[in-house]
């Protein structure tokens, strides 16, 4: 009984502490315009040695399945997590997709990078505005050097696939 009881107890502190974990992951990538609830859930289906359900969900984040459950659609439409075999219909199993690399870059790709070129496109409208004779030259030249920074480090970024492969260890 004592032992049972330690196993419970040593449970819901690692439980806890995955729990944690995955709600910090989902605060860093509230940055990359996501929700917190994103990352949390990637979080505990990428580290999950067996596909997870919404149910499953739940429990583990202590948050509730109308937050959950679109959430999973969301990420499934990212291609960050995908449907695994369940045993009947009634349920969903979720797991993470291998290459997350890949989605980021494809991210990247469809969301910063137009963005990036919506600034620039309005960037260039205003200079050739009369706004821009109401506002600091030297400021001005500075914005366009940033812009520039910015959409070179993304396109660099981007092209460099071997530098993903590197970090996730693919030959």
């Amino acid at each position: 009984m004592v032992h049972a009881s330690m196993n419970h107890v040593k449970s819901k502190v690692e439980n806890r502490s995955l729990r944690k974990l995955s709600l910090s992951i989902g605060d860093f990538i509230r940055y990359w315009g996501f929700r917190r609830v994103h990352g949390a859930i990637w979080t505990q289906i990428y580290l999950s040695k067996i596909p997870l359900s919404c149910t499953d969900l739940v429990e583990r984040l202590a948050l509730s399945k109308a937050l959950i459950s679109p959430a999973l659609e969301e990420l499934c439409r990212f291609k960050l997590i995908q449907e695994a075999q369940a045993p009947n219909r009634k349920i969903k199993l979720y797991i993470a997709v291998n290459h997350v690399h890949e989605v980021i870059q494809g991210i990247l790709r469809t969301r910063e990078a137009k963005m990036l070129q919506q600034i620039t496109q309005d960037f260039s409208a205003f200079i050739c505005s009369d706004a821009r004779n109401h506002v600091d030259p030297e400021k001005i030249q500075s914005l366009e050097q940033m812009i520039l920074v910015a959409n070179t480090l993304l396109e660099f970024f981007l092209n460099q696939e071997n530098l993903f492969r590197i970090a996730w260890g693919i030959q």
